[in-house]
């Protein structure tokens, strides 16, 4: 099952830290929820275990992600493939940074492919707790970035 959600995030931190952050495999690592363990296999690679919760679906994610395309202090890629908990996925994200008043705003889109299990569910079931999966994440990008930024 294919689908696609994208939404944008005003951040108060500038872009050339916001970049930084987004580019830093330790700092995107650190914004996932239910993150079980991490490894981070070098300055664009890492893997993370993450519990799922879906519906009847339960239990671990294993996921390899790369950051790529990083070009312009602007725009990067984020590529997840993984599985766990009777199901694969491959996720393509897209960020991408434009000054904003004295912050950043941070657009951004995804397209998921999933399989197995999780597939099975039903696409408004599945979208709505990929929607909030996303946007915690994005939550926890723009609290780090901007506690930083006031200290």
């Amino acid at each position: 099952m294919k689908f696609h959600l994208d939404g944008a995030v005003s951040i108060k931190a500038s872009p050339e830290k916001t970049f930084t952050s987004l580019s830093n495999p330790e700092f995107m690592v650190s914004t996932i929820p239910d993150l079980q363990s991490y490894k981070i296999l070098d300055q664009d690679h890492f893997e993370a275990k993450i519990k799922v919760g879906i519906s009847v679906v339960r239990g671990t994610v294993d996921m390899k992600f790369e950051l790529k395309d990083k070009t312009g202090g602007n725009h990067a890629r984020l590529l997840g493939d993984g599985a766990g908990a009777g199901s694969r996925m491959h996720i393509d994200s897209t960020l991408d940074l434009s000054p904003e008043g004295e912050g950043t705003k941070m657009a951004w889109s995804a397209d998921a492919d999933l399989g197995g299990l999780m597939a099975g569910i039903g696409s408004q079931i599945l979208k709505s707790q990929s929607e909030k999966q996303v946007s915690q994440i994005f939550s926890n990008i723009k609290a780090k970035l901007e506690a930083t930024s006031s200290s």
